[in-house]
């Protein structure tokens, strides 16, 4: 199937999307929601995006976000595969975590940019997660009903002053807006929108996945090393292997093959840097600008 092109424009805003692979779970308890959280933190200030709206479901993220110029698919490209990265080590798994390409949908009008903040925050409601949007922690809907971001994820200013340029006012509008059952808004048609663009391409493009010789010139042209050199590199780095693995979704015996080397040590390796991924947040952090 031919890869679809995203629609794309200069400071644009997107509805994005992403679902765990054959619809699995992203997310196993709520350690793991306050790391997803963490991490689209840092790769929002990393690529200087700016975040309407959030949630996290079950098996599935929404974002609303604003490009400010900047390429929204390493945005999404980082934060995916160092969330897979984390998940995979703390719950001791492999492979990849993400289904397919993220989707991604233009806002167009500001009025679009309102039902979509509604669609999101609304959808643990649809979900039959909770009653009301309000008893949903791991949302955005808290920062437009504080008026602020504890977390400093989301930008509340604009999407309000869309309503009205006096704080309070919009605050209890918007809030109205989202509560409001009589009203009738375009979420299924926000989903079935969603729902073709995923069917579109099943191609992953959130974690790209790659041919081992792929992978391999990636590191080369990352780390600066010649090909000469990267060989005798990939057999000493635990990361390197991990990358591989990854990305390529070969088994650590193949790996070990490739390398020519025992599969004992690619094990030892891995086993080494996930733990102490796990047990230091900075070591991850280190590890996510290794990669990209």
């Amino acid at each position: 199937m031919p890869r679809c092109a995203r629609e794309k424009i200069e400071n644009g805003t997107y509805h994005i999307c992403t679902r765990g692979n054959n619809k699995q779970d992203i997310f196993l308890d709520d350690k793991d929601r306050e790391e997803y959280l963490r991490r689209l933190k840092h790769y929002k200030e990393k690529y200087k995006m700016c975040i309407y709206a959030y949630c996290l479901m079950t098996n599935h993220v929404h974002i609303l976000v604003y490009d400010n110029n900047q390429d929204i698919s390493k945005f999404m490209q980082g934060l995916n595969l160092s969330y897979t990265l984390y998940f995979n080590n703390r719950h001791g798994r492999t492979g990849h975590l993400l289904q397919g390409r993220f989707t991604s949908v233009l806002i167009k009008s500001n009025v679009q940019l309102l039902q979509t903040s509604r669609y999101i925050h609304l959808n643990p409601v649809r979900a039959d997660m909770v009653d009301e949007a309000v008893n949903h922690k791991w949302s955005s809907y808290h920062a437009y009903l504080n008026g602020t971001d504890s977390l400093d994820i989301v930008e509340v200013e604009f999407l309000l002053s869309i309503i009205s340029n006096n704080r309070k006012e919009s605050r209890k509008a918007y809030i109205q807006y989202i509560n409001d059952q009589d009203i009738v808004d375009d979420s299924e048609e926000i989903a079935i929108t969603i729902e073709k663009k995923e069917n579109d391409d099943i191609r992953r493009d959130g974690i790209k996945k790659m041919s081992y010789e792929e992978a391999y010139d990636y590191l080369c042209h990352k780390w600066k090393l010649k090909k000469e050199k990267i060989h005798e590199y990939l057999s000493t780095k635990g990361i390197a292997i991990y990358f591989l693995g990854l990305v390529s979704r070969l088994s650590w015996s193949q790996i070990a093959r490739n390398l020519d080397i025992h599969e004992s040590i690619v094990y030892r390796k891995v086993k080494s840097l996930t733990e102490q991924m796990i047990q230091d947040k900075g070591f991850c952090r280190q590890i996510d600008e290794m990669i990209f």
